[in-house]
């Protein structure tokens, strides 16, 4: 008697293929949204550490906040000031200490006569390559950002806390230094951010952190850095066509965490919020000209009309009584 050979008929094989296609659609998502909440996860333990780096700072220097970069040790001052690593004009993350030590390799600036570490001569690459990854978000997969202290991961609440621009004033910084006891509450005043920067699709001056309402409170004068590092120069020129330059110009946080920003607040909780929840305004895609839907855009004072972006979570008081007299009344209001 001869045996039946059993085998898959093309059906069979079929419904199991499709069956796999549908384990693997559903899978992958969820393997993807695990994947990014795992580096959100990462850039929120960076946040708390550079935290305890601020903690300790204000701890040693009279519970001052740092600046957001020290040109000179006084606004009067001629000579540039130059830190003990030999630093020219050092930005705000040479003032944090950390148990991994400077946030550059100080060893190009050492053999370099004193005052010559800056980026305007480069030093190669070592002059603005961060040498550890606490300052540094891995959702920012770029290397010509990720690593770079002035182009890279996180922006520094400077017009509020420590804003050693002279625009109002060549004889005094606009707004430093700045006491822990001139924040009114803690919780809800924002330090760090993971930040856009100006310029460019994410670099590029994202080490200074705008608010959604220009300070002119706290003597700020403009959003991010000179207009012409943006248009003119070396590296400059990348102004697209049409787009808004002002926008462009504009450094606020970016929300490159499920479209959630991560933020450590000055009593050194960090937390993701939407860029909404962070006071922003944003676009509807019509106005400003040129600039894409949802992208946040610069309220600069004073205004006349009104408008919707509010400093409440930036200015240390957790109310923005100049954002409350711009508020558009509510329907049927």
């Amino acid at each position: 008697m001869m045996r039946r050979r059993s085998a898959f008929t093309i059906l069979e094989i079929l419904t199991v293929i499709g069956i796999l296609g549908l384990l693997i659609s559903i899978v992958l998502p969820t393997l993807t949204a695990a994947r990014r909440q795992a580096k959100s996860n990462v850039c929120l333990s960076h946040l708390k550490n550079i935290g305890t780096g601020f903690e300790l700072y204000l701890n040693e220097n009279e519970d001052r906040f740092p600046p957001y970069r020290l040109t000179k040790l006084t606004p009067t001052t001629e000579d540039f000031y130059v830190n003990s690593y030999g630093r020219r004009a050092p930005r705000w993350h040479w003032f944090i200490e950390t148990e991994l030590g400077p946030v550059i390799d100080p060893t190009p600036f050492r053999h370099l006569p004193s005052g010559f570490g800056d980026e305007g001569l480069r030093i190669g690459r070592e002059g603005t390559t961060m040498a550890h990854k606490v300052f540094t978000c891995p959702s920012l997969a770029d290397d010509e950002f990720a690593m770079d202290v002035r182009d890279g991961a996180y922006g520094y609440n400077y017009q509020y806390l420590g804003n050693t621009r002279q625009d109002t004033n060549p004889d005094r910084w606009d707004n430093f230094p700045v006491g822990r006891h001139q924040i009114r509450n803690l919780g809800k005043t924002i330090l760090l951010a993971d930040s856009r920067g100006a310029g460019r699709r994410h670099g590029r001056h994202s080490f200074t952190l705008d608010p959604p309402r220009l300070a002119v409170e706290r003597h700020a004068k403009r959003f991010g850095p000179d207009p012409h590092l943006i248009t003119e120069g070396p590296g400059g020129g990348d102004l697209p066509p049409n787009l808004d330059r002002d926008t462009y110009a504009y450094s606020p946080a970016e929300a490159r965490h499920t479209k959630r920003s991560n933020v450590l607040f000055t009593d050194t909780h960090a937390e993701a919020m939407t860029l909404v929840q962070l006071g922003y305004q944003i676009s509807d895609g019509s106005t400003p000209t040129g600039v894409p839907k949802g992208t946040a855009i610069p309220v600069k004072e004073p205004e006349s009309e009104t408008y919707t972006a509010n400093n409440k979570l930036w200015n240390g008081d957790a109310y923005d009584p100049i954002a409350e007299e711009h508020r558009p009344e509510e329907p049927g209001g």
